[in-house]
């Protein structure tokens, strides 16, 4: 292939917060021209090296995606350059990418499209179970429809990625290559570096307060109540919500039913670049996913390896792939994911005992190595050399 390769991202979301699509966009570029056409609410976002055309979202999701589907597939290959924010068309690979690279599964349709009409390559990512997600819980129709628009345009992919093994092995009965590359942090991030101390200086937190920390989206099924309801029973610590979303409101007005509401703390998002700086002013990381459906059951979030990234012991739910992970590493302690009282009690047993804190902290400084980001880079930019070199054949 003469010319640089042209690899293009589709994506539904903030662009800026999500470390995943950052970490891939990156590894991309250092082999390829990169584009990301994304529907989203920040349209200002950037990525360094990356051009990034983001149309606006507006209020309704269930409106705005057709319309995505129909203004990025006017887009690319063929032209249609009014679809686009003014400027978008000139971000874009002209006569269309070599590799389409579905971020997400609402972006898929879109990726497929571009990919068949340039008879280019196109890989899907399935950043989790989606057909078993919260939302779907319960709303059979909707699960039947995502599960067959998945099923329609994941089968086109050349390859499908996930997040673990656990996911890729229900995957794998539906589609030929699925690929793990986990969802780990960049780098370590050590707890006596510049900026260790924003969450206490940011929120006004008392020192003599330990600051147990969750973060990512605040939306049901990632424990916030569950952590806020065992706080109520743990003395001398505060809890911080590091993250954006619906429940946040929910969030402070449970805090102040159960009279713990100037011990709970709200911090916005922050970018994904800062964002270990953020964590490693924590005392203990918490990983408290609800069992709404298999896609939290199985899931292995990002922040799990944030929290190990930063040196944090970490309480998490007892699930087939947290647990694993927790007692591997033996970075942390497994408590059941809908007690409040078990999760209580492990966390005044752990704060009560610096010598059990620091041996949780030091085995997670010494596990994190082995969940960086670097192992999963090469993985992923040698399945992107592979799918070029067949584009080109």
């Amino acid at each position: 292939m003469s010319r640089r390769p042209q690899i293009c991202f589709t994506f539904v979301g903030t662009v800026s917060r999500d470390s995943r699509l950052r970490r891939f966009a990156r590894a991309a570029a250092a082999i390829a021209d990169v584009s990301v056409l994304t529907l989203t609410d920040e349209p200002a976002a950037t990525l360094h090296g990356v051009a990034i055309v983001s149309i606006p979202r507006g209020p309704s999701l269930r409106s705005a995606l057709p319309r995505f589907w129909r203004m990025g597939a006017d887009a690319l290959p063929a032209g249609g350059a009014d679809a686009l924010p003014a400027g978008g068309a000139d971000a874009l690979p002209a006569g269309g990418a070599d590799l389409y690279i579905a971020a997400d599964l609402y972006s898929l349709p879109l990726a497929a499209r571009l990919a068949a009409a340039g008879s280019s390559g196109l890989i899907y990512d399935s950043r989790e179970l989606y057909r078993a997600i919260a939302a779907l819980e319960g709303r059979r129709l909707m699960q039947g429809f995502w599960s067959a628009l998945e099923r329609r345009y994941a089968r086109r992919a050349h390859a499908v990625l996930t997040v673990n093994d656990s996911i890729a092995e229900i995957l794998r009965a539906e589609f030929d290559d699925v690929r793990v590359l986990h969802n780990y942090p960049d780098a370590v991030e050590d707890r006596a570096s510049n900026g260790s101390n924003r969450l206490r200086e940011a929120l006004g937190i008392p020192a003599d307060q330990r600051i147990l920390l969750s973060q990512g989206g605040l939306q049901r099924g990632r424990g916030a109540l569950l952590c806020v309801n065992a706080l109520a029973q743990v003395d001398a610590a505060a809890l911080v919500f590091l993250g954006d979303g619906p429940l946040r409101d929910e969030i402070l007005l449970h805090a102040r039913v159960h009279g713990v509401e100037d011990r709970v703390h709200v911090h916005p998002a922050v970018p994904s670049d800062e964002l270990l700086s953020w964590t490693a002013g924590a005392d203990v990381g918490l990983c408290m996913i609800e069992n709404l459906g298999r896609s939290y059951y199985l899931s292995l979030p990002n922040k799990l390896f944030e929290y190990m990234a930063a040196g944090l012991p970490v309480v998490g739910s007892d699930f087939p792939e947290i647990g694993r992970v927790l007692r591997a590493s033996g970075a942390g302690i497994p408590v059941p994911a809908d007690n409040p009282d078990a999760l209580a009690e492990s966390l005044r047993q752990l704060l009560a005992d610096s010598a059990r804190l620091e041996e949780l902290r030091q085995r997670s400084v010494d596990a994190r190595t082995a969940y960086q980001w670097q192992s999963e880079e090469t993985l992923f930019r040698s399945l992107l050399e592979e799918q070029l070199r067949k584009t080109a054949d």
